[in-house]
């Protein structure tokens, strides 16, 4: 897997590196004025400074550095976005040949009029619902599930007192919090968190690779604080369920996981040291949608899971197909069913385009 993480990173890096030099090319085409290794440079300074922007505030809790880093995404995303639409002048002038510069000024006004949008688009959130049905449910149950609302130079206590109120006025019988609620240090500064005590119903937290990458203890501290139960690796009956939620954890040792973990226990491994009662309906509350065979196995009727922001943004939400084969919305896996959250929140690029922030009512009712 270490092999396949280097071959992943060369890829990348390489593609990086083409669509700067393609980026500043077709700029240098269309504004022949400005030289080709002055378009390179002024490019290559914007991109690499973006990501080292988004990159290097995480660990800063100043207002300044949730400037930078929300520009920086931005800034990154216009890249994106340029590199995109001068690709398809380039095609277009194949057939059509308006004048160099108005074609070039088209496509980069596309380009920032795209970003706007998805900044626009990116701001707030969505209640989603969705009815599931549950065999051995004796009653019906409404969960507000929220996930990856990645409070932290993006959003802060404002928007978790938002998701706080739109949740109580649904009136759902249980909270639960699917990881990565955190992402940065500012998100642990006093008072950030403090909404999560008003919610109206049990709340429920499990960790993502977010809390892990910033300090897990620290942020189950400040949740149980809230009255916030943290389940790790643990079952609780409630509800006429029965509630299990994992760590975040790989689904086993032999598939690749582009979000690794250091801990030694998986998916597979910790299904199957759980005592589950089969008397009850089982929810597993998993951060990431991986290990479903497991889940399967294991005869679980209902996984939750987030992580994958339903790619966010267009294109990346094409990759996020292909990495992620339970993506966003419910699947079915023989009597087991998945429903993955495009979730609350936005990383390292405050914007959406093609899914939206979401928390999702989930009405779980009997299958007769």
């Amino acid at each position: 897997m270490a092999l396949l993480n280097i071959i992943i990173l060369i890829a990348m890096l390489g593609l990086f590196i083409f669509m700067i030099r393609y980026t500043a090319y077709r700029l240098h085409i269309h504004f022949s004025t400005i030289p080709f290794r002055t378009w390179t440079v002024a490019v290559s300074a914007a991109t690499i400074g973006s990501i080292a922007a988004t990159a290097g505030t995480l660990g800063f809790s100043g207002s300044i550095a949730s400037v930078i880093n929300i520009i920086g995404g931005y800034i990154l995303l216009l890249f994106v976005f340029s590199f995109v639409f001068l690709l398809i002048m380039h095609v277009v002038r194949i057939f059509w040949a308006p004048a160099l510069t108005m074609s070039g000024i088209a496509a980069l006004s596309i380009a920032l009029i795209v970003t706007i949008t998805g900044a626009i688009m990116g701001s707030s959130f969505v209640v989603r619902e969705t009815t599931i049905k549950i065999a051995g449910l004796e009653n019906e149950l409404t969960i507000m599930l929220i996930t990856d609302a990645h409070i932290g130079h993006h959003r802060g206590q404002g928007y978790v007192t938002e998701i706080v109120r739109e949740t109580n006025n649904k009136n759902p019988d249980l909270i639960i919090i699917a990881g990565d609620l955190v992402e940065s240090e500012i998100a642990l500064r006093p008072g950030v968190l403090d909404p999560l005590s008003d919610f109206n119903a049990p709340v429920y937290f499990v960790e993502g690779n977010h809390e892990e990458y910033l300090d897990s203890s620290r942020v189950f501290q400040l949740l149980m604080q809230q009255g916030v139960r943290v389940l790790r690796n643990e079952i609780v009956q409630t509800h006429g369920i029965q509630l299990t939620g994992l760590d975040y954890m790989k689904a086993d040792d032999e598939t690749f996981d582009m979000h690794p973990t250091d801990k030694t226990g998986t998916v597979k491994s910790t299904l199957g040291e759980l005592s589950l009662n089969s008397d009850f309906p089982t929810i597993l509350v998993h951060h990431s949608p991986v290990g479903i065979q497991y889940a399967e196995a294991a005869e679980i009727d209902l996984v939750l899971s987030g992580h994958t922001h339903g790619g966010q943004i267009f294109p990346f939400s094409l990759f996020a197909k292909i990495s992620f084969p339970y993506n966003s919305g419910i699947y079915h896996r023989g009597d087991t069913k998945v429903f993955v959250s495009n979730g609350a929140g936005t990383y390292m690029i405050r914007a959406r385009l093609g899914s939206l922030n979401e928390i999702n009512l989930l009405r779980l009712i009997p299958e007769r």
